[in-house]
């Protein structure tokens, strides 16, 4: 995956659907689990999926993330999570999914190694000019 929002935000200006326009919008959280699971497909199926998961009603039509049953859904695996305070990411080794937040608005990115390793927008202010205020420690079921 490259920039799968940004790309979905492409797509969208020649074939606006209401899944697409959540897709493009929200998408970041799901893009960013789907990274954190280790599925880095291409950016038009990174897309097709999160339809698929929508469909499936693993994240909601907004893509608010079901951590759990998206994890099982991408997977196969169950997973627990843990949503942590944060305000940087130079302590995060595994890859995480981390919210920055800028001016009442907010995005997700996939940090790895003290760094942003995934960014599924190709520029986001939140992350330009915001800061990282919460994380989500994921870690197998036993």
């Amino acid at each position: 995956m490259n920039h799968p929002q940004s790309y979905a935000a492409k797509i969208y200006q020649q074939f606006p659907t209401v899944k697409l326009k959540s897709i493009k919008d929200y998408g970041c959280c799901a893009f960013v689990l789907l990274w954190c699971l280790g599925y880095e497909p291409e950016d038009i199926e990174a897309i097709l999926t999160l339809g698929r998961m929508i469909d499936k009603k693993v994240i909601d039509v907004d893509c608010t993330v079901y951590w759990s049953p998206a994890a099982e859904y991408v997977s196969g695996r169950k997973i627990n999570v843990e949503k942590i305070a944060i305000t940087t990411i130079k302590g995060i080794k595994e890859r995480t999914p981390v919210m920055f937040t800028y001016n009442g608005k907010s995005h997700w990115v996939g940090v790895e190694n003290g760094k942003i390793a995934f960014n599924p927008l190709e520029n986001s202010v939140c992350v330009n000019k915001g800061k990282p205020v919460t994380c989500r420690k994921i870690t197998l079921a036993a």
